[in-house]
């Protein structure tokens, strides 16, 4: 069944992972890593050390706090503290990420037909800066940063905050659809308050314990405007 977003009354999209691809950043992020520091590229291999750096990102997010903990822990005299990790890792995704191909022209089409749309994505002001640096600003009707708004997804507060920004009430939910790669956070949230959803696969098996999706995709390519 092919998803027609020209049927809903408002759209939202996750960012990471569905628009922007996080995950060729993110791998490349800790290449660079890999290869600054002995004490990684000294021990393992750089495909010992991904799949590592790997478990620090389940279902396609990283909490920065634990990923730090997880690396001291796993490799104690790593050199640079919280503070330069931190900005070691938010820096580079700003300069590496890009957007999936297509992803610009897709969003395009929307804004002609007048589609109802925005951006609710887990993080903070580096989550802005991706959207520029990536060339989308100014193509949503809005984006909600969960840290600037002080509820994560999947919180039902962000959801709430979702549809006010879609100018809709809670008469209106099931003519929203959410589209994201994080069941966790994306799919159970939405389908919280009532939204329809989409569920971007990344190669992954959806989980067998959660509600699932309304839709499951391989990606924003198979959805029609």
């Amino acid at each position: 069944m092919n998803i027609k977003l020209s049927e809903y009354k408002g759209v939202v999209f996750d960012l990471d992972d569905t628009l922007i691809d996080r995950k060729k950043a993110y791998s490349e992020i800790f290449t660079l890593l890999y290869k600054e520091h002995e004490v990684f590229n000294k021990k393992l291999t750089l495909e010992e050390s991904l799949s590592f750096f790997w478990t620090l990102s389940p279902n396609n997010s990283i909490d920065i706090k634990n990923a730090f903990s997880e690396i001291k822990l796993k490799f104690p005299t790593f050199k640079l503290d919280f503070e330069n990790f931190y900005r070691f890792y938010y820096d580079n995704m700003i300069n590496l990420v890009k957007p999936y191909d297509g992803v610009k022209d897709f969003l395009l089409q929307l804004v002609k037909q007048n589609i109802n749309f925005g951006v609710v994505t887990n993080g903070n002001e580096y989550q802005f800066k991706k959207i520029k640096n990536t060339g989308l600003e100014g193509l949503f009707n809005f984006v909600i940063a969960s840290e600037i708004f002080g509820y994560n997804k999947p919180d039902i507060e962000i959801y709430q905050e979702t549809l006010r920004q879609l100018k809709l009430t809670s008469k209106d939910v099931e003519n929203v659809i959410f589209i994201g790669d994080n069941p966790y956070t994306d799919i159970i949230g939405a389908k919280k308050i009532g939204f329809k959803t989409a569920w971007i696969k990344m190669d992954f098996e959806y989980p067998k314990d959660l509600s699932p999706p309304d839709y499951i995709i391989e990606s924003f390519n198979e959805i029609e405007v």
